[in-house]
């Protein structure tokens, strides 16, 4: 997982892609979720 910090939010890396988040720890836990469906 990889992202970093804006004025707007954190972006993070999201399948090859920045997506803007509103905090770094929101981006874990989509990461988290994400993960978990894939799994499923």
């Amino acid at each position: 997982m990889r992202g970093y910090f804006t004025a707007s939010g954190f972006y993070g890396l999201v399948d090859g892609r920045y997506m803007l988040f509103s905090s770094e720890s929101e981006y874990y836990e989509y990461m988290d979720s994400v993960q978990e469906e894939d799994a499923s």
